[in-house]
């Protein structure tokens, strides 16, 4: 009986000290100036859906930003800029892939490429 009580308090502690090692997730601001409309912001937040440790994306076309909630030992934030750069977007510092930029609708490209227009 003494060993099953010791092995459940070794057991209870090890649960503890595990869920005490996970780290909370952390918001950031992208600025994505290439998301222009409904359509854009909905490719950018369903591509990150997928994004190991991604838990929540808004993007706020009107604002040109996306909100990105991520959990830090999954992930960082040049993956995630990375990631949005894959849709064809520019993420900050992170310049669109070309092959994903010209895959977008003609409506959700640059202006100087026949999409929106400028504000």
């Amino acid at each position: 009986m003494k060993k099953w009580t010791s092995l459940f308090i070794l057991m209870a502690g090890l649960t503890l000290s595990v869920s005490a090692q996970q780290k909370k997730p952390v918001t950031v601001k992208i600025s994505t100036p290439g998301i222009k409309c409904e359509e854009c912001k909905k490719r950018v937040e369903d591509y990150l859906k997928y994004e190991e440790g991604v838990t929540k994306v808004v993007a706020n076309f009107r604002s040109g930003y996306v909100n990105v909630t991520y959990m830090t030992d999954r992930t960082n934030i040049e993956n995630i800029k990375t990631a949005i750069a894959n849709v064809g977007y520019d993420a900050d510092d992170v310049k669109a892939d070309e092959d994903a930029y010209k895959k977008l609708p003609k409506t959700c490209k640059r202006p100087e490429d026949g999409g929106h227009p400028k504000n």
